[in-house]
């Protein structure tokens, strides 16, 4: 259709199983890169560079590991931003959000919505019908808690604002289990019910209202009284 760009995405494998993506605004070009790994940002840098588009920011769902670090450091002399949450320890942010700001890039928006549990910073960043968990929610289930984080609120927030979003909604983890790199929302709470069947224990169903809408007919986003507007 006339006038009509498709979105730019691409899921990137590195070592040890681990995820990154490549978001881009098709129309001004600009992109953002979630969770880059040792091993797949050449791949991504050229994969963007080959569709004349420009870095503007590196979002973090978690802490990074130390290795990540220096390569950080080396993208962030180049132009890009760092972009986690304001709770986090990496000393390398150039921006720390909270819950619900939003982070433009060209005419595209993320929405962040803050996940603690693995770690106490864990966000996961809404992107249309697709949520970048990191490794709060694998595939296969919630991924293990590290550093200062706490299982049972990690189960919260799995609860309390991922399984609220609609059956259809596909879940982009961090690092690859069972071999899987993709679920949906439905997969979850699907599972959530068979276990709470076999165990007795009742199942605390999440509300499953449809989500607010990142971006209101104008193009701006929904209920902002309370959040930040990244690169507007």
């Amino acid at each position: 259709m006339a006038g009509v760009y498709p979105m730019i995405f691409r899921q990137c494998a590195g070592k040890r199983r681990y995820l990154s993506y490549v978001l881009g605004d098709p129309v001004t070009r600009e992109a953002v890169i979630i969770d880059p790994s040792v091993g797949v940002l050449a791949s991504a840098m050229s994969f963007l560079a080959d569709r004349g588009m420009s870095l503007r920011y590196v979002l973090l769902t978690h802490l990074p590991e130390h290795e990540l670090e220096t390569i950080l450091q080396k993208l962030r002399a180049t132009g890009p931003r760092i972009v986690a949450h304001e709770s986090t320890e990496y000393q390398g942010v150039d921006l720390r959000l909270r819950d619900n700001d939003v982070v433009y890039f060209g005419e595209e928006t993320v929405r962040v919505l803050h996940t603690p549990g693995q770690m106490p910073c864990a966000v996961t960043y809404w992107w249309g019908d697709r949520l970048f968990t990191g490794e709060t929610l694998l595939a296969t289930g919630p991924g293990v808690c590290q550093q200062g984080g706490n299982i049972a609120q990690q189960w919260r927030s799995i609860n309390d604002k991922l399984l609220t979003f609609p059956d259809e909604y596909l879940v982009f983890p961090g690092r690859e289990s069972r071999k899987r790199r993709v679920a949906c929302i439905a997969e979850f709470r699907s599972t959530l019910q068979r276990k709470s069947i076999r165990s007795g224990t009742p199942f605390q169903k999440a509300k499953l209202q449809d989500p607010p809408d990142p971006a209101g007919s104008d193009g701006n986003p929904t209920h902002t009284t309370s959040c930040s507007l990244v690169g507007a």
